[in-house]
């Protein structure tokens, strides 16, 4: 435990730093009051950039705002940044970025550390992620005794406290019973394949189906309700989730109105759209990632994943308070009014009439 005390103070302490943190490949946005001002005068789009820790499916509202062009309506043009090397949620809170796209338990840790941020929207209502054991060998929590598992590529990451999560839930003390990694899910299949790993938390679909098919068993599949409640209570989950800091709602209400605006228009849109429709629309932000952006779409419309209203319920956000304390990323219990500002969500439904 002493380990993931220790991850959860690097984060703390990079979130405090607050200057030059981006990822490597990263550059930091322009001055969005000089740009606001731009667009009044020249009628030119005003730029906002939204981090993620990875480019995934299940953001796909705000990525869907971009391409189907409900951001150009309100005036803005997106620019996601995929951060390497350090958390999406740091550029945010420098003030190089204006929104983050990553889970709700980074909500958690960051405002239990003092750093404020809030949940603006959510996209998904169950958790899409899976542990897959390496073999049949692996088909239990039980079996991974003195093994090693590996939980998607950041500490402060979704994959990595359901993996947490799980070895908790079934006795296994992290460092002394089994051993919880963070690896790039590209890593895994040459890691099984080498005896390194003995389970692995796919974070979509598609990554869960290539385990599957080589070989992997799943030990449990976050889109059953049975289990996932049998870890963390409430089958109910709105884990994906749009963010911003407190600083930034504050002084840009009306930058951030427009976005939510865009947001609900793509939720809209997606609701009654099919997986290929969703999947052409989605392409030009997964450039040849076909396959897997039909498959994760088809995916989502068979087990109820997307959310399309934006909002969170009470039961989601005690899942995720509860998931969050079983994985050592928070030690207290929070309130929804910590992590959750829905009043331009709820503007902006008004909006569209609803």
């Amino acid at each position: 435990m002493k380990k993931y005390i220790a991850l959860f103070l690097t984060l703390v302490l990079s979130l405090g730093m607050l200057a030059g943190c981006g990822g490597e490949t990263t550059e930091p946005a322009e001055d969005t009051a000089g740009e606001t001002e731009q667009v009044e005068q020249t009628g030119e789009l005003e730029k906002i950039v939204i981090t993620e820790q990875v480019r995934g499916y299940h953001w796909a509202p705000a990525y869907l705002a971009q391409t189907l062009g409900y951001f150009a309506e309100e005036g803005l043009e997106a620019e996601f940044q995929t951060i390497k090397g350090s958390d999406a949620t740091v550029p945010v809170l420098a003030g190089e970025a204006q929104f983050c796209l990553k889970g709700i338990e980074t909500a958690l840790m960051v405002n239990e550390a003092g750093q404020g941020m809030k949940i603006l929207a959510s996209f998904t209502q169950k958790y899409p992620y899976s542990l897959i054991g390496a073999s049949e060998e692996y088909a239990t929590l039980e079996s991974l005794a003195g093994g090693t598992v590996a939980g998607g590529q950041s500490a402060n990451s979704g994959p990595y406290s359901f993996a947490m999560a799980c070895m908790n839930k079934a006795g296994l003390v992290p460092d002394t019973d089994v051993t919880v990694i963070t690896m790039a899910s590209s890593g895994y299949a040459a890691a099984i394949d080498a005896g390194e790993l003995q389970a692995a938390v796919s974070a979509n679909p598609w990554s869960a189906k290539k385990l599957q098919e080589a070989g992997g068993v799943v030990i449990v599949d976050g889109t059953d309700d049975a289990a996932i409640q049998e870890i963390i209570g409430p089958a109910t989950y709105e884990l994906f989730v749009l963010m911003a800091s407190d600083e930034y709602l504050a002084s840009n209400p009306e930058t951030v109105q427009k976005v939510m605006n865009a947001v609900a228009k793509a939720m809209q849109w997606m609701e009654t759209a099919t997986p290929e429709e969703i999947t052409e629309m989605l392409l030009p932000l997964f450039e040849g990632a076909d396959a897997e952006i039909l498959y994760d779409a088809q995916y989502d419309k068979e087990r109820g994943i997307a959310n399309y209203t934006g909002y969170h319920s009470e039961s989601g956000f005690q899942a995720g308070v509860n998931l969050t304390k079983l994985a050592g990323g928070i030690t207290t219990d929070m309130t929804e009014e910590q992590i959750y500002d829905e009043s331009f969500l709820d503007a902006a439904w008004a909006n569209l009439g609803k």
